[in-house]
């Protein structure tokens, strides 16, 4: 029987968050990771555009759902109300709007930079970013990225328009992001919204999990101790903030245990 796949640029934060999602609704799925550059050639090859990932394809492979968005609006309508994430747009217009401001913050703004930030000094370092790149991925792929790192690497530098400078605005927005995350975070609540999980819980922890290398996510986050120093250092302060802690609270209680869901052929 075929399962639904979810067709992902594998170190991605959208891509765990989409995981994440369908681990939330109960969707059992397979994976079909790429490594940067051959997922733009995936996505294409399924009809979608190069940002249109995670995509997840039906069991029937006649439905293409491309992006986080996407992916919310089928399965956000079918879940049992005490697994919903957004609250009723009708009924609770003020807190659907603060959970989509908080959520568009982590994934765009924060995020964005924890992107830019970790790409920079990251593919600086081939033997730590390996795993990130390569794992269950086409053969193919793995192979050319032996021969061509520096090409692709260069090419994602440029794609997205990464240099020194960027990164060290990045680290600032990064830390400008945790500063306002630990300010709401400090009168002791639960989650970003008080009692209740919401869409922003998971979209900030997957979307800031890179920076504090949280212990479940599946993107395949370098080891710490194979980290340059001067990476280490910027990660361990953050991870004992009230935000790092937070985030790695959320995939310990909420992300299910469970391997890698990658597709067999």
């Amino acid at each position: 029987m075929s399962l639904p796949l979810l067709v992902t640029l594998l170190p991605s934060t959208d891509v765990d968050l989409g995981r994440w999602l369908l681990s939330h609704y109960g969707v059992a799925y397979q994976e079909r990771p790429h490594a940067p550059i051959f997922h733009v050639l995936a996505l294409k090859s399924w009809g979608v555009s190069a940002e249109g990932y995670p995509l997840l394809v039906s069991a029937d492979r006649k439905t293409k759902s491309a992006g986080i968005e996407a992916i919310r609006d089928v399965l956000e309508p079918q879940a049992a109300p005490g697994t919903r994430l957004w609250p009723d747009e009708s009924t609770e217009p003020e807190r659907w709007k603060e959970v989509d401001s908080l959520q568009h913050d982590a994934r765009f703004g924060i995020g964005g930079a924890v992107v830019e930030w970790s790409y920079w000094n990251l593919l600086k370092y081939k033997s730590v970013v390996w795993p990130s790149l390569t794992t269950g991925v086409p053969w193919y792929e793995t192979l050319t990225l032996r021969v061509a790192f520096p090409v692709i690497r260069a090419l994602m530098y440029k794609g997205l328009k990464l240099d020194q400078g960027v990164a060290d605005a990045a680290l600032e927005t990064i830390h400008a992001g945790f500063d306002r995350l630990d300010a709401r975070l400090s009168d002791g609540r639960r989650y970003l919204l008080g009692d209740s999980l919401t869409f922003a819980d998971l979209a900030t922890a997957a979307s800031l999990a890179p920076m504090v290398l949280a212990q479940g996510y599946h993107g395949m986050l370098p080891l710490e101790a194979r980290c340059p120093v001067f990476m280490q250092e910027i990660y361990k302060p953050l991870r004992q903030r009230p935000t790092g802690r937070f985030i790695q609270r959320l995939y310990d209680t909420h992300r299910a245990p469970q391997l890698l869901q990658l597709r067999s052929s």
